[in-house]
């Protein structure tokens, strides 16, 4: 489950709230955001690629490796 999936989540929880659950559940998803956004600001300054493109780099990676090996079939 990424960052993105669990505000959404909790966006969908927040709109079902009335009162105090909608107000936190607003702070965390500032929260979570904010913490998504240090880390890829972090991940581009010390791989020079945002979490998002290792992350798509590292699946083709597995891959290509399970069509090499066998265990995936080419489409």
């Amino acid at each position: 489950m990424t960052i993105r999936d669990l505000v959404e989540r909790l966006e969908e929880i927040e709109n079902l709230t009335d009162g105090k659950p909608n107000k936190l559940c607003g702070t965390l998803i500032d929260d979570l955001i904010e913490f998504d956004m240090e880390i890829d600001k972090v991940m581009k300054k010390n791989f020079k690629q945002s979490f998002k493109e290792i992350e798509k780099d590292f699946l083709q990676h597995l891959i290509m490796d399970g069509i090499k090996s066998g265990s995936v079939g080419d489409a």
